[in-house]
């Protein structure tokens, strides 16, 4: 007898069809999961970048004096970079090109109405409930500051459970405010 091998019945491996498939795709889904989120966070980023950039240019409209209609048509074209689809564009039937866009822009701010501007230049997220600001005045004797809070809710991209899943972004600012010497 031959030593060291024992004989007897060989035993079969278990057969593993699918199983490298349904690991790939599980580690697959949460990859993709993963970039959706990195994604989501840089837009969140861009976002805030420009409304703190609204802010700016917001606050320093208030601080010379603009009425509060020029304040919002100074922030809606700050924030124009994120602010969804141009729907003027879409209704017109043309892309919203730099030129189309920038063309219109002075235009939009030299309307002396709401409703002219929605001919002009529209956004998807310049809707009200979507787009907002507040400003603040305080004065400390002779020199005063101007603070403003501009926020807009963003829709987020990442595949998550309950459908359409929006962020609010809020950007900031304050500045002198100079008005006084402009309207004497």
């Amino acid at each position: 007898m031959s030593e060291g091998i024992a004989s007897g019945p060989r035993r079969r491996p278990r057969p593993r069809r699918g199983q490298a498939m349904l690991e790939s795709v599980i580690v697959l889904f949460f990859l993709v999961l993963a970039f959706f989120l990195v994604v989501d966070y840089a837009e969140l980023l861009k976002t805030r970048t420009m409304m703190d950039y609204a802010a700016a240019r917001g606050v320093r409209a208030r601080a010379v004096g603009f009425n509060d209609f020029m304040v919002t048509k100074t922030l809606r074209i700050a924030s124009m970079a994120v602010a969804g689809e141009c729907l003027t564009a879409r209704n017109a039937g043309v892309s919203p090109t730099v030129g189309f866009l920038t063309s219109r822009s002075g235009s939009y701010l030299e309307a002396e109405y709401e409703s002219d501007t929605r001919g002009i230049l529209d956004f998807e997220l310049w809707d009200p409930l979507k787009f907002g600001w507040s400003a603040a005045e305080s004065y400390n004797g002779r020199q005063g500051e101007v603070a403003m809070k501009v926020h807009q809710r963003h829709p987020l991209l990442s595949p998550l459970p309950g459908g359409d899943v929006e962020s609010v972004v809020n950007g900031e600012a304050k500045m002198e405010s100079h008005y006084r010497f402009y309207l004497r």
